[in-house]
Formats: structure tokens, sequence, C-alpha cells
């Protein structure tokens, strides 16, 4: 296994693949993309075919899961959140266990992928985009002109909207690599320091030291793969929010 931190960002074609001469291969990232839908499926079934009247811990867990998304979605999005929820608890647990599962060895982390977080957040950009054209027609565009602002100062603040709206799916995307790239790198660097020390020092009890430190790195790495998930969703139901709701101006 190379220790090279930048080897585990490396995307591989597993199955090459090519229709009319468009590359369609199965990589790295699109297998474990699959396993964690596939992952996620499985464990929702089970965790919501109990039948009897005394729920599992399973079952107990996915519902706590869902209450947590709904809460999320009632926040920011209001009286429509039933409209929102089932997008919101599908984003959040594709990230979510995406970003966790590229913690175990050999796995790969398709959200340190900037072409993975830029495409779902332009995809959100643009979701919310016909949201709000269906929602609210030609009104939607008085997001972009603040009210109560004199008339001379329009295109100004029109031009300064206009280029915060597109550089939503850019920041959001950015956001999300950013984490999980240095998140990796940071961990797999430590963890190269941890077996080194531990190596030269074995018959001591300062081995243990680096391997401790490196396990609990772990851990708040795992709960920051939630955070980032929770935040991308957060942000997410904020952009639909605006589209949903007509504009004041």
């Amino acid at each position: 296994m190379s220790h090279d931190p930048m080897s585990s960002f490396e995307v591989r074609n597993v199955l090459p693949l090519s229709i009319c001469g468009l590359d369609v291969s199965i990589t790295n990232s699109s297998i474990f993309m699959m396993l964690v839908v596939g992952v996620t499926c499985v464990v929702l079934w089970l965790g919501t075919s109990n039948k009897g009247l005394i729920p599992t811990k399973l079952q107990v867990t996915v519902e706590k899961l869902f209450f947590f998304v709904g809460n999320i979605v009632k926040v920011n999005i209001g009286t429509r959140e039933a409209e929102v929820f089932p997008y919101a608890v599908t984003l959040f647990l594709f990230l979510a266990v995406g970003n966790a599962m590229g913690l175990l060895p050999y796995a790969f982390s398709f959200t340190s992928q900037i072409v993975v977080t830029i495409g779902i957040a332009v995809a959100v950009f643009i979701a919310s985009i016909i949201v709000g054209i269906r929602t609210q027609g030609t009104r939607y565009i008085r997001h972009f002109c603040p009210a109560g602002i004199p008339s001379y100062l329009v295109p100004f603040f029109v031009i300064i909207e206009l280029m915060s709206f597109l550089f939503r799916p850019i920041s959001l995307g950015v956001r999300l690599f950013a984490n999980m790239v240095a998140g990796h790198i940071m961990i797999k660097v430590i963890a190269g320091f941890a077996v080194s020390i531990s190596s030269v020092a074995v018959l001591t009890p300062l081995a243990a030291v680096p391997i401790a430190f490196d396990v609990l790195l772990n851990i708040f790495k795992l709960a920051v793969c939630g955070l980032q998930a929770y935040v991308f969703v957060i942000l997410s139901c904020m952009y639909l929010a605006e589209s949903l709701e007509t504009a004041s101006h």
C-alpha cells in the first residue's frame, strides 16, 4: 500500500467502457458511490421492516435520523417541509455515509473529488432555480434586487446579488471537498508518523501515544464527516426555501 497521502485520491478505471465514443468506464469512485447507495438502502430497509410493537435498536436509530433531518427541513423550509424532506434525507445520508466510508482502510472517499462535490452542488443549484421559476414565475428575479434601495443603486446591487448567487455552487462544493481532502491527508500523514514512532519506541509505553492520538483523530474526523453533510443539507434547504417563498421586494 502506498504511503503517499495523495494516492488515496487517485481515480482508477476498474472496468473500462465506451459507448459511442463516450467514456463511461466504471471507476473506484463510482463503485463506492453505488456501494454507499446500496448499504444505505439495506440499512433503511432493515430499520423500517419491523412489524412488531417493540421497535428494534436499528429502527429507533433510523427514526431519530429522520427526526433530525426533519427538524433541519422544518426550521429552514417551514410549512412546505414535506415537499423537501425526501430530498434532504437522501442527500444527508448519501454525503454522511460517503464521508464516513472514506475513513475505512482501502476505501475511496468520493467526496474528496471536487468534480463530485461541485456536481452535487450544481444539481442543487439548478434544482433551486427550477423550483423558484415554477413557484414564483418572473417574480423570482426580485430576489436579485434588495428592497428599499434608491433606483440609481439598483444595477450595482443586482450585479452583487447575481455574483453571490452564481458563486453558491462553487462555495458549496469547494467547502465539502476541501474539508474532506484536508482531513484525509492529515489522518494519513499522522498515521505514518505514528507507525514510525511506534517502531522506534516499540519497547516503551510511548509507543502507544501516537497510535492513541491517531484513533482520537479518526473519531474527530468521523464527527466532521457528519457535520459537513449537515452543513451541506442546511445550505441546500436555505437555497430551496428562497425558491419556495415569494420575494417581498
